[in-house]
Parts: C-alpha cells; sequence; structure tokens
C-alpha cells in the first residue's frame, strides 16, 4: 500500500526525532516489536533494532508467536503477549507503542497494561498516522488505497490526549514528522512533501508521536 510503505521508510527519522531521547540508556518494554513482518528487518529500519540499540536493555512483546520465535533465534529479547492484555511480572522506564494503537480495538485493556508496567517516573511513547494529515485527506479525494487492513480508528493530538487523559496520563511532548519524499518517481510524493513544508505541521505531516507521563509526576 503507498502510503503505508513510504511510512516505513521514515522510521528512523521518527525513532531520531521522537524516541531515541526517552530511551537511551533506560529500560524500555517495545509493545508490538515485530511491527508486521520480522524478515523485513533485514531489509528497512526497524524500530525495534533501533531501540535495542541504544536502550540500557530492551525487552519486545508481540501476538505474532512464529515471528517472536525467529527473533528470538536471532539473539533477541522478545515474548509472547497481547497489548490489550499484558501480565509481565515486571516495569520498565519506557514503554514505547509504536504504529500499532491505530490496530487496536481495546483501549481500556491497552491502558491499563501500560500503567501496570511502566515505572514510577515512567514514559509512554505512542506514534500513530496524524489523521488530520492533509496528505491522507488528498489521497482518499484520489481514491487511492492508502489504510492497511489491520487499522481499526484514527487519531490526532486532540483526540489521543483526551484518551490519555482519561486514564491518569498527560501528554509531556507532542511531535509531527513527515513521510513523504521528493521524487519525480511519483506525482503524490511532491504534493505531500510540499504540503508538510508549506503547511502547519498539525495538518501538515502525516507520523504524530506523542510522550506522555503519569498526571503529577
Amino acid at each position: 500500500m503507498r502510503a503505508n510503505e513510504t511510512r516505513k521508510r521514515n522510521v528512523e527519522q521518527t525513532f531520531e526525532r521522537c524516541i531515541e531521547p526517552h530511551v537511551k540508556d533506560e529500560s524500555v518494554l517495545d509493545i508490538g516489536c515485530v511491527a508486521h513482518d520480522s524478515a523485513k528487518r533485514h531489509d528497512e529500519a526497524w524500530l525495534h533494532e533501533l531501540v535495542v540499540q541504544v536502550a540500557d536493555d530492551a525487552l519486545g512483546v508481540d501476538v505474532l508467536e512464529d515471528e517472536l520465535s525467529a527473533l528470538a533465534d536471532a539473539g533477541y529479547d522478545v515474548t509472547a503477549g497481547d497489548a490489550q492484555d499484558l501480565s509481565l511480572e515486571e516495569t520498565f522506564d519506557v514503554i514505547v507503542v509504536g504504529e500499532l494503537i491505530e490496530h487496536l480495538v481495546d483501549f481500556d485493556g491497552l491502558l491499563e497494561s501500560v500503567d501496570e508496567h511502566l515505572a514510577d517516573g515512567g514514559k509512554l511513547v505512542i506514534t500513530t498516522p496524524n489523521a488530520m494529515a492533509v496528505h491522507w485527506t488528498a489521497l482518499r479525494l484520489l481514491d487511492q488505497t492508502f489504510v492497511n487492513t489491520g487499522h481499526t480508528c484514527w487519531f490526532d493530538a486532540v483526540t489521543l490526549t483526551q484518551l490519555l487523559e482519561r486514564y491518569g496520563f498527560e501528554p509531556i511532548e507532542i511531535t509531527y514528522v513527515g513521510d513523504c519524499r521528493l521524487t519525480l518517481d511519483d506525482p503524490l510524493q511532491i504534493g505531500g512533501w510540499l504540503c508538510e513544508r508549506a503547511l502547519p505541521d498539525r495538518v501538515g505531516k502525516s507520523t504524530l508521536a506523542v510522550v506522555a507521563a503519569r498526571s503529577g509526576e
């Protein structure tokens, strides 16, 4: 799918700007670590690998048990678990939920699981497509296929903030990252690239990253 394939090429930029400063030298739980297909880690940037490289220690969790077996064989510290119902009996300085929340249906289960596994003073980092980005609207108007078949919802900064606040979290950092490339091979990419630079970030850029902490911490 055009948009989702493009988004994966900017994992490194999202990591460097929005995730790395928070996970460096920390204990990290990476929920949804497989990122659809573990084999792709050989061909493109993979968020879990980037986390592992800078964290003090990192545990990956996912529901895709066959994929986890391959990762375990490759030396990664991973375990099976449902993001919406985790019980790992340990806590972490940082919990990363990268490009996952838009796949879920039980936000109650997700955020209660996060609360149970986040250490005192810890941080939650969420990245997700920015629902308000003009790029997505343009693709819809042009009748382009751009929504991953596993997605169930969209978030913008307002709705994600409201959801987090209901569970005792408050955003401490909101960042937007552009996903389009300047390439003559794809006119839609050029249009998206121009939108990202000409418009305010909240409507111009396609990825939303929110760092949150427990209210009052």
